[in-house]
């Protein structure tokens, strides 16, 4: 959303004294511009309530993640929370503070931001090139995966063949609630290398022919 769309959104929750879920994913990794502000950073009233996760840019199994909470929030959220359980292992939390505080964290989303823009900017070439004018790119400005539209094909069928010959593709579909779902797929490219992209995506190209 737009910074005025975002505003917009923070003051109907502040009239409505409703709250705002925030997922900021992938906020980290823009590649052709910098980070748009967040909703809770843009929020003075107490509206937003922000989730983040280490998973995505650290590692899958550290499986911490965070919340920012409105002051009046607080409280309630602890009670649930230790309904739960008592919370993840303490020692990964301090670790993960150093890491943040001695600016090991920062470092690594530049680099990580680096590779994955060479990844995503071969992916998009290779897609180019075999597809041309035939497909259709969004979403490649951010995250670590982007979308391909293609008219005419049955995406779900296309995608149980492909992961019978290893290549796993999730059908764009699949994303969609009604009738008039458009067809492609979303393509991650954060643990595919650059010389891998090209072999890939001529596969994908003879499973769509």
């Amino acid at each position: 959303m737009s910074a005025a769309r975002r505003l917009q959104l923070l003051d109907w929750a502040a009239r409505a004294g409703s709250w705002i879920l925030e997922d900021d994913y992938d906020s980290d990794y823009r590649y052709e511009s910098m980070p748009i502000s967040s909703l809770q950073g843009l929020d003075s009233n107490a509206r937003v309530i922000y989730i983040g996760t280490f998973s995505k840019v650290l590692f899958p199994s550290l499986r911490l993640g965070f919340l920012v909470i409105p002051p009046d929030l607080v409280d309630r959220f602890l009670v649930v929370r230790l309904s739960m359980d008592i919370g993840p292992a303490i020692f990964s939390q301090a670790v993960l503070a150093d890491f943040i505080q001695e600016g090991h964290f920062s470092r690594h989303i530049r680099r990580m931001r680096l590779l994955y823009r060479e990844r995503r900017n071969a992916l998009v070439e290779c897609i180019e090139k075999e597809f041309g004018d035939a497909v259709e790119v969004t979403g490649e400005q951010a995250g670590m995966h982007l979308c391909v539209v293609l008219k005419g094909i049955a995406d779900r069928e296309i995608a149980l063949r492909a992961a019978q010959a290893k290549l796993w593709l999730v059908p764009l579909s699949s994303s969609y609630v009604g009738k008039r779902a458009r067809q492609g797929f979303v393509l991650g490219f954060g643990s595919t290398s650059k010389s891998e992209m090209a072999g890939a995506v001529r596969r994908l190209r003879a499973l769509v022919n």
